[in-house]
């Protein structure tokens, strides 16, 4: 539908007309008159240019030491927290009972084997806590990438997710937040993504105990590898209209 003004009957054009507040003003006779209870589907208005969004720059965090010549960056940093000072004292309570308790058990004659069999499950807690609480005062995490490759590296204490791929693997980097519960208390950890070209995930680093070194780790990886970044379903980044 075509509207026309009603006083010179001159086709209205798109500028002639302000949908926001319902007033037309014709561009050949100047009359001006109320739109209000008319419909104008027949008439478009130029849309309005949106903003183009961009991520929002993230500092670097603190622990974080970063190494640049130019064709290679080189992220670090060491796992330390003051929870692990925490985890050493109850290490120490929790694998002297269990030192305490087999010594006895085995001096002793005709001991029961329910005495020797029930404590294995606390033996293997007590294992895996120690190599955490190890790992987390001596490990750190080393990243390297160029324009072609991505390491990841955890040590010198052996852990899981170790990594060494081609950079052209992956076509977009994002972080996300995962929440555990417990209690009633919520605690909340990071994860690094890799988007693959199939369109396939896959986690990069995970247990990453603060957003801004997610959010710091995608921004700089993706520099490097020369990945434009997109926004993601799910990510935790905020953007800004660019500047």
């Amino acid at each position: 539908m075509q509207l026309a003004c009603e006083v010179c009957r001159a086709p209205l054009r798109p500028e002639d007309v302000r949908l926001d507040i319902a007033v037309a003003k014709c561009h050949a006779c100047n009359a001006v008159y109320d739109l209000s209870g008319r419909k104008a589907r027949g008439l478009t208005v130029p849309a309005q240019d949106k903003p183009r969004l961009v991520r929002a720059k993230a500092p670097l965090p603190p622990k974080f030491r970063v190494d640049d010549d130019g064709t290679r960056t080189c992220v670090s940093w060491r796992w330390f927290t003051f929870g692990h000072v925490f985890l050493i004292f109850f290490c120490i309570a929790w694998d002297s009972f269990l030192f305490t308790w087999y010594g006895i058990a085995l001096s002793a004659e005709n001991t029961p084997l329910i005495a020797v069999l029930f404590p294995v499950a606390h033996v293997a807690v007590g294992v895996g806590l120690s190599y955490y609480t190890l790992a987390g005062l001596v490990n750190r995490t080393k990243i390297e990438v160029s324009r072609d490759r991505l390491t990841i590296r955890h040590g010198p204490l052996p852990w899981r997710g170790n990594l060494n791929v081609l950079g052209r693997r992956f076509t977009q980097l994002y972080g996300v937040e995962t929440v555990a519960s417990n209690k009633g208390r919520d605690t909340f950890t990071y994860e690094l993504i890799g988007m693959e070209r199939s369109g396939r995930a896959v986690k990069l680093l995970t247990g990453l105990t603060e957003k801004d070194h997610v959010l710091y780790l995608e921004q700089i990886l993706e520099r490097r590898l020369g990945i434009e970044d997109a926004p993601v379903d799910g990510e935790i980044a905020t953007r800004v209209p660019a500047a």
